[in-house]
Order: C-alpha cells, then structure tokens, then sequence
C-alpha cells in the first residue's frame, strides 16, 4: 500500500535543512511573495519569466523578488516586479502533486546583471549520484520551523526512480525527481517550494513535495523533472 498523501505531502511553503548560507550571488534565485509574506521560491528562466511549483499558485496579488539574499535588510540587488499572470501546467494535480510545475509573467522585464541572471534548462535528466544544489528561505528546522534571513543552499544527490519508489511507492511518477543524502539530516522543507535543483549550472528540478517532516533518513526530497516540461515551457513562453 502506498503511504498516506497526507503524510507526504508538505505544507504549501517548503526548507532548507542543514544547509548553509549560499555564496552570492545565486542569481536566478526567486523570491515569490504574497503581499509582503514570502511564500515560495522560484527561478528566473528568462528577463520576463519565472519558473516555480504550481502548487504556489495562492489567489491575490503576486510579487516576486529577484537579486534577493538577505530578506531582513536592503541588499540593493534587489529588482521588484509585479506577476502579470500565473500559468499552472494543464495537468497539475494537486492531490497527487503530479505535473507540479507552472509559468509566473512577469509585467516588465527584469535587468539583467551579476545578481540577476536566467539559467539554463536542463534537457535530459541528470543521472542518479550526480551532486546538486538547492535553495531557498525555507525553515532551517523541523518539525518546529525557524527561518532563516540569508539564502540557504544544500548540497545533495540525484537518487535513481527506483530507490525513490522504494520509499514513496507509486507516488512518484515519470515526471519526478528525487535528491537526498541517504543519511538524512539535509533536505528541502516549508518555505523552499519552488526553488530550484541545480546540477553542473543547470536546472534540473522544482521544489515539490517530501515529507512533512524533512530531512528523514530515505526519505528523500520530490522535485519536478524540469527536463519532461521543455517543450511546455517553450510553447508558453511563446504564447506569451
């Protein structure tokens, strides 16, 4: 039987655990807000779009933040912009977190500098024992969440489908990817959703769905397969 999804599934805002605080910049680094309350993470893909998890699509007003590291004082990186719209991916499914992917427009183009930059999709996924990287303002303790001011990366592995299914059964699908270290003690959590999973420079995973407890021993983080939305992505950006 698989595990219960009410177990798995994290709250909407996702963390990192035993993590540190990043080296500056990382500049396709998101900070996606509602009003003034930081609620995921994102990417910037290009001077006008940001990738995240559909599962941060909150009613109301949208900002995201970019050239952000310290989010309790003025870095004077930063560049504000308005969402113009959010485009969740067709299929998500927000009982299964399948096809948890979706599109934020931003309303003016952001410039692009040291601190802001778009990165590279990835193509194909990476294989399994590859070393990432993930980040985000996400609580740095769990179950009892404190979050943190700065930036906070974690180094982690690309752990292969089947070891993943061995843990979460038939909730992981095609369009998932796991990374982990087999001890536990460092993972994404609240607050981090949406973020990227970055290996070799390039983006290979969205922050979607783990544990509600984090950081589990073979319990690894499910980010979505940003190499199965290529094609998606690109008609998007191009439909405007």
């Amino acid at each position: 039987q698989g595990l219960s999804l009410t177990v798995l599934m994290a709250q909407t805002d996702t963390r990192i655990i035993g993590g540190y605080p990043c080296e500056r910049p990382q500049p396709w680094q998101a900070a996606i807000f509602d009003s003034y309350r930081l609620y995921c993470g994102g990417v910037l893909i290009s001077k006008d779009w940001v990738l995240t998890a559909a599962h941060c699509q909150l009613p109301g007003s949208t900002n995201v933040r970019l050239g952000e590291y310290n989010l309790r004082k003025l870095d004077e990186t930063e560049q504000l912009r308005m969402a113009a719209k959010l485009i969740p991916h067709p299929n998500y499914n927000s009982a299964t977190k399948d096809n948890d992917i979706m599109l934020i427009k931003l309303i003016t183009p952001v410039q692009t500098n040291d601190n802001v930059q778009p990165i590279e999709l990835a193509s194909s996924a990476a294989p399994p024992g590859s070393v990432c990287q993930v980040s985000g303002w996400g609580t740095t303790t769990s179950p009892q969440p404190s979050f943190p001011a700065m930036l906070q990366c974690a180094n982690l592995r690309i752990i292969s489908a089947a070891e993943c299914r061995r843990e979460y059964s038939n909730l992981v699908t095609d369009n998932m990817l796991c990374a982990g270290v087999p001890q536990g003690g460092i993972d994404s959590c609240q607050g981090d959703s949406g973020g990227p999973l970055i290996c070799d420079g390039i983006l290979q995973g969205i922050v979607s769905w783990g544990l509600e407890e984090c950081a589990q021993p073979n319990k690894p983080g499910v980010y979505t397969k940003v190499s199965k939305y290529i094609k998606w992505i690109q008609q998007t950006v191009r439909g405007g």
